[in-house]
């Protein structure tokens, strides 16, 4: 079995999952809900404190206009789509553990390396196809003002726009790595979501506090996923209103590429070692 047949078989699968489905329209509804309904109601309800510190609804619909749909999707998929990126990682690779499949695949093929490159680009696929979903939700949101609120505005670049579409494919395909990892060593998907998302929300936070300084504060900070994925997203928004901001950390955007490329490597590299290595029996 070559490593294209193992694509098609493994997007075939894919193409059938509800939660696949499902996920793709979770992330559309996040960006869509958190990114454009919830602060245009925030938006028309600013308090005069707020406005005098700057966030007034002129700063906050502005940003919701179509020039800055590339910031302001990367913002929530910074956020919410390596949360789904994990979780659709683990239940790919988890699910035929469930399922008790992994003896069937493993068996009748010849390669166990041509399927795990098959799967892994077929994940890789879908992690674009997930970051497609988050635009259109952007898309939607964009339109939606336009409705309500009826203004010029120029569109965003092909340039802002590939960028920011690429940085999402990143930051969703590397926690999608990780959970993929973590599905294969634990051979499911129930520990594998659970200990991904406790790192994703809570070790990375606590790293974070640490009370570090010097060198090993500087290590650990720019270690840290959430850290580089920040990076990214506030290279991508440097034109977003000042007032309205994007958190931004002191890692060169590169680095930035680079380090979320070697998690991904790594995890990558373990999941198949593991695989094509581990009695499946």
């Amino acid at each position: 079995m070559n490593v294209m047949a193992a694509l098609r078989a493994e997007l075939l699968k894919l193409r059938k999952r509800p939660a696949v489905w499902i996920l793709l329209l979770a992330l559309a509804a996040a960006v869509l809900l958190f990114g454009y309904v919830l602060l245009y109601a925030i938006a028309t309800q600013t308090s005069d404190e707020a406005a005098q510190a700057g966030l007034n609804e002129s700063v906050i619909i502005s940003q919701l206009r179509p020039s800055n749909l590339p910031s302001q999707v990367l913002a929530i998929v910074s956020g919410f789509g390596g949360a789904l990126g994990l979780i659709l990682g683990a239940l790919i690779a988890g699910s035929e553990y469930g399922w008790q499949t992994v003896k069937t695949m493993t068996t009748q093929r010849p390669q166990r390396l041509a399927l795990m490159t098959g799967r892994l680009l077929a994940v890789l696929v879908v992690c674009a196809t997930l970051a497609f979903a988050a635009f259109f939700g952007g898309a939607a949101g964009t339109a939606l003002l336009s409705l309500v609120r009826p203004a010029e505005s120029a569109t965003p670049g092909v340039l802002d726009v590939m960028s920011a579409f690429g940085a999402a494919v990143l930051i969703i395909s590397v926690w999608c790595a990780i959970g993929f990892c973590l599905a294969t060593l634990f051979r499911g998907t129930g520990w594998a979501i659970g200990l991904g998302l406790i790192y994703a929300f809570a070790v990375e936070s606590v790293l974070g506090l640490l009370p570090l300084q010097g060198r090993a504060a500087d290590i650990v900070g720019q270690a840290l996923i959430d850290n580089n994925a920040t990076a990214l997203t506030a290279a991508v928004s440097a034109s977003a209103p000042a007032a309205f901001g994007v958190p931004t950390v002191d890692i060169a955007v590169t680095q930035a590429v680079a380090v979320l490329l070697a998690y991904m490597a790594v995890a990558v590299l373990l999941a198949t070692t593991v695989f094509v290595r581990r009695d499946i029996g």
